[in-house]
């Protein structure tokens, strides 16, 4: 949302807006907001940020310092640690505990990098509340002379520790190798000696780097266990006793025949007959076991009614998403256009069942053809069906005759006024005049476009606007270039350059302009070849997003 605030406008109660819904989204969180490098969002403003904290009401407000552009936190030591971090190629950096100078809290903060064109502009943060957690952490003692240590193996510190003989506000933020016992190599559940005792670790490995071991002394350990092992061989023989004598006395009351009858009973609930009781009166024990027999027998015809009842309720969703599937693929179209003028091709991948990229051509009149590529955010139904909504306004709007900035305008006021919750579209909307080659475009949040030229596939720097569905009564103002003839125009949506190794390493823009410089081929060759592209670079790993494309060469002029 740093990102979207950037680079659409930078617009204050855009930016607001999105900070306070985040902070609404976690409201474990102390606060939130987003950070700018001096001068980056205006070129005589050196201080810009925007934080959303909760109020004593457990309303939201804004923090005034940085409403009013008072707040240097160009010297805070956690805009410092995170800026270093992150200009050290970290994709999310996690500040030492400190404790506030305004709030005498123990806390930390995360932080991760706001981009424009792959350079760092500044950084989006959360703030975490650790007391809480601190002190339940060194509540934790499971026997007498267990202790505790909680540290962060990544930057190398302690936290705390509940070791005897330590002061814990001295060793807080001290490398570990200030814990004598502790070492790099140290492995759950294998034993250590430490000043003549036998400890067994436990280890707790966080995803952030912080880690929490218990050492529990053998001895206890053993101790407990045997123990609680004595006290169960004494349950277990007092119990096998009583059934003994509860076996004998049934024995001696001539029980054959009732047991013969829940023997075959139970013969008939194992072959599926489960409509018949049993009665069973005397004796009273196996009255109770009839009793009971009757209860599981109804249970097992309860769940296999659940049973069915979820099957069918599966098969049901299977079939909707198929249908789903289906109408989100018949909304495509994929008669492409070859002919003197131009030509187009494209191709969606969805990552799952039903995905939320859509694209769409039409004509708008004889010498003009429309053209859209568009990412839905989300995935499933609601993304296919408000993936139909947005194609349909946007074509009704665009041939209803409007100019392109009015029409799309229109397009994004219908989607606000239907708007689904966290709903919205990036889109790459244009017209190609198909004498002259002009093409007038409106970028709304969306992938930047590709045009190939003699020299080859390079980006075209455009202006981008708010995307569609996030507010109404937006004002989108068209842009325009010139294809030459033989001149091709690259469009995609973010599953292309955001396509993830198992490393979390990204396809990206770069590769993604050398893998089409690679070679000349045909339009749906070109797909075919950016495809496979990706497929080999990920290597095996599961695809997260749809992967859209579009390719369309103005021929000539006629």
């Amino acid at each position: 949302m740093g990102e979207v605030y950037f680079k659409k406008g930078k617009q204050l109660d855009v930016g607001e807006y999105f900070t306070q819904e985040i902070l609404r989204n976690y409201p474990n969180s102390m606060g939130n907001g987003i950070y700018f490098k001096p001068y980056k969002v205006h070129e005589n403003q050196r201080i810009s940020c925007i934080h959303a904290v909760w109020e004593e009401n457990r309303e939201i407000g804004l923090l005034p310092s940085c409403v009013n552009s008072t707040f240097d936190y160009f010297n805070q030591h956690w805009y410092t640690e995170i800026i270093e971090d992150l200009r050290a190629g970290q994709r999310v950096s996690w500040v030492k505990p400190y404790r506030s100078t305004q709030l005498g809290i123990l806390m930390t903060t995360v932080g991760a990098g706001i981009y424009d064109q792959n350079q760092l502009v500044g950084m989006a943060t959360v703030d975490w509340e650790i007391d809480t957690i601190l002190k339940a952490i060194l509540q934790i003692k499971p026997t007498p002379n267990s202790f505790v240590l909680f540290a962060d193996k990544v930057n190398n510190y302690v936290i705390a520790t509940t070791e005897p003989g330590i002061d814990n506000n001295l060793i807080m933020g001290q490398p570990l190798e200030t814990i004598k016992w502790y070492s790099a190599q140290m492995k759950d559940g294998v034993s250590f000696d430490y000043k003549g005792v036998t400890y067994i670790p436990y280890i707790k490995q966080l995803n952030n780097g912080l880690f929490l071991i218990v050492n529990v002394p053998l001895f206890e350990l053993f101790h407990n266990a045997v123990h609680h092992l004595s006290v169960l061989l004494s349950v277990l023989l007092v119990c096998t006793l009583v059934i003994v004598g509860l076996l004998f006395i049934v024995l001696r009351r001539n029980i054959n025949q009732p047991i013969s009858t829940l023997t075959e009973i139970a013969h008939r609930i194992s072959h599926g007959e489960l409509d018949k009781d049993i009665q069973i009166d005397k004796p009273s024990e196996l009255a109770q076991l009839a009793s009971a027999f009757n209860k599981m027998k109804t249970d097992i015809k309860n769940q296999m009614t659940e049973l069915a009842k979820i099957s069918s309720e599966k098969e049901k969703i299977e079939s909707e998403l198929a249908i789903a599937k289906t109408l989100q693929a018949s909304a495509l179209p994929t008669d492409f256009p070859k002919d003197e003028r131009f030509e187009l091709m494209a191709s969606m991948t969805p990552a799952r069942e039903v995905g939320g990229d859509f694209y769409d051509f039409f004509p708008i009149d004889e010498d003009h053809c429309a053209f859209v590529m568009a990412d839905v955010s989300g995935k499933g139904i609601t993304a296919a069906l408000y993936m139909m909504a947005a194609k349909t306004a946007i074509k009704n709007m665009l041939q209803a005759g409007y100019p392109l900035g009015t029409a799309i305008s229109k397009a994004n006021d219908s989607l606000c006024e239907n708007h689904a919750e966290g709903m919205f579209v990036t889109a790459f909307i244009g017209t190609l005049n198909l004498k002259t080659g002009l093409v007038q475009y409106i970028n709304a949040g969306h992938c930047p476009p590709l045009v190939k030229t003699e020299s080859g596939y390079d980006y075209v720097d455009t202006k981008r606007h708010l995307i569609l569905g996030a507010m109404p009564e937006y004002q989108y103002t068209c842009n325009e270039f010139t294809l030459k003839p033989n001149n091709r125009l690259f469009l995609y949506t973010d599953g292309v350059t955001e396509a993830q190794t198992k490393n979390m390493k990204m396809f990206g823009e770069d590769r993604l302009k050398k893998t089409l410089n690679q070679k000349e081929l045909s339009l749906s060759a070109t797909l075919d070849h950016i495809h496979k592209s990706i497929k080999a670079y990920i290597k095996g790993a599961p695809q997260f997003d749809d992967i859209t494309m579009m390719v369309i060469e103005f021929h000539r002029q006629k």
